[in-house]
Formats: C-alpha cells, structure tokens, sequence
C-alpha cells in the first residue's frame, strides 16, 4: 500500500527539522511525502532542504517540495492533496511530529479492517515534558461520528485521520480560515465514508501552544474565523443541502454562528441576515 504524507509549512524554522525526522524516517516503505511550503518567510524550507540533503537524500525521489503563496492552512493542504498518489492520505503539521512506526501501524489497521478512515490517538506536548493524550471513544457509524465532529463531541482533528484519497472527494468544500477548519472539513469527510475504525494508540504528538496568554482580542478574531469558516460552508452545500452532511447539522451551525455574531462580531449577524 502505497501512502502520502502531506505537510504544510509555515513559520516553523524553530520544529521543523523535528517533524520532518520523525516524517522521513517512517519505517514504512512505500511513501509518498509532499511538503508544501505556503510563502514561509523564514529559514523552514531551507532547514528542511539542508536535512532532506543530509540525512535522506535516498529518498528525494519520493520527495515534493509545493511551493505557493500563503493561502493559508487549508489551502495548503489541498494543494498537497492534488499532487498526492498514495492509496491513504495523512496529514502532519509541521510543529508536530509522528512514532517512528505510525504509518505502518495504521497500513496495518487498514489492511487488516479495509476501512476508509483510521482514526487514532494524539499525545498532546505542553511545556515543561508535559503530555496527556487526547482520546476518541470508538464509532461503527460513520454519519454519527460526522454529527459528533461538528457538535464538537469528537475531535475533528485532521492529523488523526487515516483515509483513503478517495474519501477526498472533489465536491468537498475546503475553508479559508484557520480556526475549526479541521471540523469543517473531517465532517464532511466522515459523513460520505463507509466504514471507521478506530486504532487505540497515540501515534501522533502536537505540540499544545500555551493558549493561557490568549487575549480578548484574539479570541474574537477566532471566533470571527470560525463563524466564517462555518457560514462558508453553509453557503456552499445551499443548493445541494438534501442529502449533505450539513444537513443533520445546519441548525446547530446556524445557531452557533448568531451566537458568535452576537457575543463576539456584529458582522457575523449581518451576513447571516443577507443569507436569507
């Protein structure tokens, strides 16, 4: 089983050396890796060419290095998703980082399931050696996991989804903000998906920024994406709604966003009204 590994760069001169290690050196095979470098103004990409040259330079065949304009978190990752071969897609920011043997884990658990979807644990990194892992309780039906993500019961995480590239369907409505555009995007996933399997171990490790400094200011503006993100998509799936994993979903997400828009931004509301 061939896989593709995707992950977006931007601003992480100081991780991704690390990331890319624990990417590059997978015990698996058979990988595609495709780094997509949206507009990185700093030394990221230049570190990771320096290391790909130094430690891995067996595997620049099987390496792409995007280069585009910063569109963005989302954007990026599509970008890596139109160049990708893999018969299974996983994603890996590029603050983070990956258990040596991950994707032959989870190729296992795929073979072994003949699942769409691979869904397994994140080993959260705070400051100071700190860890705890951030776990999923285990669904057979993939529609109720989709309605679970987009009420936030289960975590939308993209980095913790195994799928298949066919999952990736070319009628997916892909966000342009970076605030809960996993959840966007791992709810519609989920809802089109035959079959999810859960596989119980932390592979991955995120590294937890310390959100204890997060500002008035900066909360409002990522609630203002994520009303936007969600509004985004509300507006996509409109005329195609029947049938749409939006639907089960549409209240809550409307109500949501006039939440938003009356707690946080009044041109959340707005727009709502010119919805209608």
């Amino acid at each position: 089983m061939k896989v593709s590994i995707i992950v977006p760069i931007y601003k992480v001169e100081r991780y991704i050396e690390q990331c890319a290690e624990s990417v590059l050196g997978q015990t698996w095979p058979d990988i595609q890796f495709i780094f997509v470098d949206d507009g990185s103004p700093d030394a990221s990409i230049a570190k990771l060419e320096a290391l790909i040259d130094s430690k891995f330079a067996a595997l620049k065949d099987r390496i792409t290095i995007i280069r585009k304009e910063n569109g963005g978190l989302p954007q990026a990752r599509l970008s890596g998703l139109q160049k990708a071969e893999g018969d299974y897609i996983l994603h890996v920011d590029s603050d983070d980082w990956l258990e040596p043997d991950a994707v032959e884990n989870l190729v296992r658990k795929a073979e072994e399931s003949d699942a769409d979807v691979v869904y397994f644990f994140v080993r959260k990194e705070k400051s100071g050696g700190r860890s705890h892992i951030s776990k999923d309780k285990v669904y057979t039906d993939p529609k109720a996991f989709s309605k679970d993500v987009f009420y936030m019961k289960a975590h939308g995480y993209v980095v913790n989804k195994f799928a298949r590239r066919s999952c990736y369907r070319p009628d997916l409505f892909y966000p342009k903000g970076n605030m809960h555009e996993d959840v966007v995007l791992m709810g519609q996933l989920l809802f089109y998906c035959k079959k999810v399997v859960l596989l119980p171990e932390a592979l991955y490790h995120y590294r937890r920024n310390n959100s204890g400094s997060e500002t008035r200011q900066a909360r409002k503006l990522r609630r203002s994406a994520s009303a936007r993100n969600f509004l985004d998509l509300y507006e996509s799936y409109h005329d195609r709604m029947p049938g749409s994993p939006v639907e089960p979903v549409l209240r809550h997400i409307l109500r949501r966003c006039w939440w938003i828009g009356v707690r946080w931004d009044r041109a959340v509301l707005k727009r709502m009204r010119q919805m209608r």
